[in-house]
């Protein structure tokens, strides 16, 4: 065998075993990582959606009370109780409503 016959069969050789290495080793240990990173993503909105669930399943409790039902119905739709009145303040367009630091002044 010549040395130029030689030398090329090394190269290729060696170039076949880098390819293989990447193949069996960079590439797999890439998709690796990026699904580490992207669970790593899910367990912290999974977190995230727990509390905000907790937080939400606490409103819903305080929500079954006679005090928050009569908040809502005060705020939302105007209700007063006997011998009670309600205004409602309407404001004109273009006019900037200031309302005291200290109320009643």
């Amino acid at each position: 065998m010549t040395k130029r016959l030689r030398r090329l069969l090394w190269t290729t050789l060696g170039v076949v075993t880098i390819l293989v290495v990447m193949a069996v080793g960079v590439f797999p240990t890439r998709q690796y990582l990026a699904q580490r990173h992207q669970s790593a993503e899910l367990h912290s909105q999974l977190r995230y959606l727990q509390s905000e669930n907790t937080k939400l399943s606490e409103q819903i409790d305080s929500l079954g009370t006679a005090a928050a039902i009569e908040q809502i119905a005060r705020e939302e739709h105007g209700y007063v109780r006997p011998f009670e009145e309600n205004y409602d303040v309407v404001v004109p367009a273009g006019v900037v409503a200031r309302v005291p630091s200290v109320w009643p002044f």
